[in-house]
């Protein structure tokens, strides 16, 4: 799905001493930069340099990877924090919650832009008023290359990308070379838990996916039949369609540890090859960007190498 798109020009109105913006109010009269999103048009910094993301997995994965370091960041308190990201906001100031961001920890800030993500479209009027605000599309929908492309022209670190990715793609053919014949064979599960439940989701609209298809990893003939997007639950009854070489079981809140410890007492657990084969690897879901990409291409080749 294509992002929307750039457009430099003059955005201010003459006679006034102000730039007036859709969604805000910059200092001068100078050139900027059009952005057009799904929630509205945004006349932002050509050089933006007080930054505040109202995440910090996605938008703060791209805009490390491109050098820009946040004035503020809002955290997801019931999430278990990226170890990868972390370091990147050691010293920081979180503004809230990703759900309800405080609009005072933001204004007192003084971002000359805001970016978040379009599921928080709640909060954009608000924010708007405060500062340019660029709300984007879930990167995994665009996919986190894309989003990286469209973060680092916002940012106007457009040259930063090439590079960036040719390491990604430099790690992918290193793990191809090293695994690719070892798992040429093999098929991978990967299911969500929580609760008391699973869950699969279709695997292009998920980053970790992604990386694991730009690996060759050939997965469960299931993942075939998953067609629509989101969260598809997966019954305890229904767990051997998902039997293989290796199930992924992922984890991203504290509690789902324990969820997970419960569904290891239902009896068609024990039932499986893959248990059988002690081949379950639980991981923490921590690939957004191309730094976590990365991490996590790493991550893969310590487990496989280690079991095959």
């Amino acid at each position: 799905m294509a992002l929307s798109f750039i457009l430099i020009t003059a955005c201010y109105q003459p006679g006034s001493q102000k730039q007036q913006t859709s969604t805000g109010n910059l200092e001068s009269p100078a050139d900027c930069k059009v952005v057009r999103h799904k929630l509205g048009e945004s006349c932002i910094p050509t050089h933006p340099k007080r930054v505040v993301i109202l995440d910090e997995f996605y938008i703060l994965d791209a805009i490390s990877a491109l050098g820009i370091k946040p004035m503020g960041y809002a955290a997801c308190f019931i999430c278990v924090s990226s170890n990868t990201l972390s370091k990147f906001v050691s010293d920081i100031p979180d503004v809230g919650d990703m759900d309800s961001p405080s609009l005072e920890k933001i204004l007192n800030l003084k971002p000359d832009l805001i970016l978040g993500l379009e599921w928080q479209e709640k909060s954009y009027p608000l924010l708007s008023k405060i500062a340019p605000t660029v709300m984007i599309e879930e990167p995994e929908i665009s996919g986190f290359k894309n989003t990286l492309k469209y973060i680092a022209e916002i940012l106007d670190r457009s040259d930063l990308v090439e590079g960036i990715l040719a390491k990604y793609e430099s790690k992918v053919q290193d793990f191809q070379q090293q695994l690719g014949e070892k798992l040429q064979n093999k098929t991978v599960s990967v299911l969500g838990v929580d609760g008391a439940s699973l869950y699969v989701n279709k695997l292009e609209n998920n980053i970790y996916g992604q990386v694991m298809l730009d690996l060759g990893i050939q997965f469960a003939p299931a993942h075939q039949s998953i067609k629509n997007n989101g969260y598809i639950p997966v019954s305890i009854e229904t767990l051997p369609d998902w039997d293989s070489d290796f199930l992924f079981i992922l984890q991203n809140y504290e509690r789902h540890a324990e969820d997970f410890e419960a569904i290891l007492q239902q009896p068609i657990w024990s039932t499986l090859e893959v248990v059988q084969n002690k081949r379950v690897h639980p991981i923490i879901l921590d690939v957004w960007g191309s730094i976590t990409a990365t991490q996590f291409i790493d991550d893969l080749y310590q487990y496989f190498i280690s079991v095959l």
